[in-house]
């Protein structure tokens, strides 16, 4: 089947709506990164779509040339691995198809997160990572993305709540580090809550080489190991 294509930008609108990811999260009890500490601080926390507009103006003012010269640089990067990364991702996760995306967005972002958004097929990279760290940055995002298109319906089937399928969802990106060993330096580190299924999902997979059955599994340790759910998750209801 033919891979998706990834095109790198700098979008304002995509930056606002990934700062306001982040910001509702920061509702919810999570505790916000620097960038959006600095934001509340100027605007409180529910600033408006034009509060964090006028912030991102000031915060590339002088500086129009770093968005383009990250962007230049991650997608060059990306283009060398790109293909391997889409076949690799499929055949590992059992993707029966790329359900219809042809092309994603990356989209530079100030805000230390990074949010996607499934419908529209994007993802944000961060401006203070390096190249090498947001590639594990997209492979960790279009992940998300894949896992909400062929694998969220099969866990709700297992019986996880959406907060439950949440923790999975960001659990089973552990094996990204096993995956693409070659292709990039950092570690998929995930939640400190994490912790101890993803060791249990690298064990897992190695003993099965089977995503649906390493799935299955993690379904059934969340079930029995709900409190293990950030709180700022097992609050979104």
């Amino acid at each position: 089947m033919s891979t998706p294509r990834v095109i790198f930008s700098y979008n304002q609108e995509k930056d606002i709506k990934n700062i306001q990811i982040g910001l509702d999260t920061v509702s919810r009890g999570r505790q916000p990164d620097r960038e959006l500490v600095q934001i509340i601080q100027q605007y409180g926390s529910a600033p408006s779509e034009e509060d964090i507009k006028e912030y991102l103006i000031s915060r590339w003012k002088n500086k129009r040339g770093v968005p383009d010269l990250i962007v230049k640089q991650l997608q060059e990067y990306w283009d060398t691995i790109e293909e391997k990364y889409f076949n690799h991702l499929a055949d590992r996760m059992q993707l029966t198809s790329f359900h219809g995306i042809k092309q994603l967005g990356g989209f530079l972002s100030v805000r230390y997160g990074s949010g996607y958004n499934t419908e529209q097929q994007w993802f944000a990279v961060s401006v203070y990572n390096s190249t090498l760290k947001n590639t594990l940055t997209a492979m960790h995002e279009i992940m998300h993305i894949f896992f909400h298109k062929q694998w969220w319906d099969f866990c709700k089937k297992q019986g996880l709540p959406d907060n439950n399928i949440w923790d999975v969802k960001e659990s089973m990106t552990v094996l990204l580090n096993l995956w693409f060993k070659n292709q990039v330096i950092d570690t998929d580190w995930g939640y400190d809550e994490h912790a101890e299924l993803r060791r249990f999902i690298i064990d897992w997979f190695l003993e099965t080489r089977d995503f649906k059955k390493t799935l299955e599994r993690a379904c059934i340790y969340m079930k029995e190991h709900s409190e293990k759910s950030p709180d700022w998750i097992t609050n979104q209801g």
